[in-house]
């Protein structure tokens, strides 16, 4: 009896989803089951026809800063060459180049909201100011000290930031210059101490291959009516190249699991 019944039920399904009228009404139960269902789970769905949408699947790209990852930069790796204690900030002349740089070739703070210093603006540069403030630096008083004579804010075209001061700390007029390494190399005669360009380029590459931004640093003392910046652009040679950072942020401890999940569902993702 009961398989007669199940029988019976199916045909008067069949018959009544196979008549027009009929569909409509059974496509929007199915959707709307789906959107409880999802519903169930946490996430809701603003639109029914988005649960066919995302169930034909096949492809999902995604951004990766903030949606992957926490969105906290931080200074993975500090590779500054010539420093008298390895990649330890101290007095010298190196460290105070390095300090003064990041400090006054910026346009991001840090603000304190009584717990812990959060950055405001540009998130990799106030990685770089988080940085050098938990290796002891001030990096207002450092900004104080450099007076700024012209700034080059940073662009994608130009893929550097370029700062003009008369420091007080080394009395003299200073450039500093950051952004990518193959660009900012090209304005350069050297490294300090000698560090080669072949071998600053593997260093790049390994922290590269781990998805992490990487950031070259250089400098020139100016002669007092030289002018290294004019109609937008640098327009100077002979730096010399300070360093290179690597940043990372952090990944969301759910994604791995999602990810494998998609690519077990056969879905891909690109990144």
């Amino acid at each position: 009896v009961e398989y007669f019944l199940t029988s019976v039920m199916l045909a008067v399904t069949l018959i009544v989803v196979s008549v027009p009228e009929g569909l409509p009404m059974s496509v929007t139960l199915s959707l709307a089951l789906s959107m409880r269902r999802m519903l169930m789970n946490n996430k809701l769905v603003r639109k029914m026809h988005a649960c066919e949408t995302m169930g034909a699947a096949t492809v999902i790209c995604t951004d990766k800063t903030g949606t992957l990852t926490q969105n906290q930069m931080q200074v993975y790796a500090a590779e500054f060459f010539g420093l008298k204690g390895g990649n330890v900030l101290g007095d010298d002349e190196a460290s105070t180049l390095v300090k003064e740089g990041i400090a006054a070739n910026t346009t991001a703070f840090l603000e304190d909201d009584g717990n812990r210093l959060t950055a405001l603006g540009n998130p990799t540069e106030g990685a770089l100011l988080l940085w050098i403030n938990a290796q002891g630096a001030d990096y207002m008083q450092l900004r104080d000290g450099a007076e700024v004579e012209t700034q080059l804010p940073f662009s994608t075209e130009r893929k550097y930031m370029a700062t003009v001061v008369r420091s007080s700390a080394l009395r003299r007029r200073v450039l500093y210059v950051k952004g990518a390494s193959e660009i900012i190399y090209n304005y350069c005669s050297g490294a300090v101490g000698g560090v080669e360009r072949a071998d600053v380029a593997a260093r790049l590459l390994g922290y590269q291959q781990k998805a992490m931004r990487t950031l070259g640093f250089a400098y020139k003392i100016l002669a007092d009516d030289e002018n290294p910046i004019a109609k937008g652009a640098l327009n100077v040679q002979g730096m010399t190249f300070m360093g290179i950072v690597a940043i990372s942020d952090p990944v969301r401890s759910d994604v791995p699991a999602a990810i494998s999940e998609c690519m077990d569902a056969g879905i891909k993702v690109k990144i």
